[in-house]
């Protein structure tokens, strides 16, 4: 196993889970160095780690170093990095778009550069890290150094997958639309909800197991299994009735969503004939 130290620049909610994940994994954690100390310090006392002051004392201790700050601020990070001894450091950050190309230096890439993006929606800085055995990560980097990264990320035991860089944008896009995409049918499927007289308190209590059952049989049978609803049963007439009530506005997007499950329908029924169902649509 390629043991290093650890170093986190940023304090928020990425770095505060995956320094806490990191270390209960057994991997060795210096600390944090942050714009503002006391976020460094909270983020130590609660990782058991150091609170450094300068980004040169951090630097000095440790064999690599997550950049884990918003994404606009790691290549202004970057640009301090490079004034300082980190010719042999590992330097890698946690975006599911940036590539670790950023980290170059007249336009050569820093030989050991590399992001690491955990496929899970970090919403704070204190609870995330219980959930993380759970998660899958993508690693991104040169070729070269995959043996080594792979060796020294041994103690997490979470899949870890490599990622060629020009893929990125993609697999972010891929990320976004199985979480944030996602809140964007519950705020449709909730206000048809108030359209249709029902208060926002029975609304509430009504859609969350709707929705947690369909996502859990979803996980439990795959996608083609999971599919109920008129499409899948071919319901040309109730398809129709809702198209009729259903705002303007929202027409195109349950009818292309509509169209995806119609393919998903053939996979689950391949005897039957959807060509019928696509008109209608």
């Amino acid at each position: 196993m390629y043991v290093m130290i650890v170093g986190f620049i940023g304090a928020g909610k990425v770095g505060c889970t995956l320094a806490k994940y990191f270390s209960l994994c057994g991997m060795t954690i210096a600390g944090f160095y942050s714009r503002t100390y006391e976020h460094a310090k909270i983020a130590s006392e609660f990782t058991q780690t150091q609170a450094f002051r300068t980004l040169s004392e951090l630097v000095n201790h440790c064999e690599c170093i997550f950049i884990t700050t918003a994404e606009q601020q790691v290549l202004i990070l970057w640009d301090e990095l490079c004034q300082l001894p980190i010719q042999n450091k590992w330097i890698g950050h946690c975006s599911g778009l940036l590539t670790s190309h950023i980290f170059n230096k007249n336009k050569i890439v820093h030989p050991y550069a590399f992001s690491l993006h955990p496929l899970y929606a970090i919403y704070d800085r204190f609870d995330c890290y219980t959930a993380m055995s759970g998660v899958s990560f993508t690693l991104e980097t040169h070729k070269n150094n995959l043996s080594k990264l792979h060796s020294f990320f041994t103690p997490l035991k979470n899949p870890i997958a490599f990622l060629p860089a020009q893929k990125k944008p993609l697999y972010h896009a891929a990320c976004v639309m199985l979480s944030n995409q996602i809140i964007a049918l519950v705020e449709i499927g909730v206000e048809l909800l108030y359209q249709c007289g029902l208060d926002e308190k029975f609304s509430e209590q009504a859609w969350h197991p709707l929705f947690l059952s369909n996502a859990k049989n979803i996980y439990r049978k795959g996608i083609i299994d999971a599919l109920t609803g008129p499409v899948e049963r071919g319901d040309i007439k109730t398809i129709n009735q809702y198209l009729t009530v259903m705002p303007d506005e929202l027409k195109p997007i349950y009818q292309q969503l509509s169209t995806i499950l119609i393919n998903i329908s053939r996979k689950k029924h391949s005897n039957r004939d959807c060509k019928q169902l696509e008109l209608e649509l």
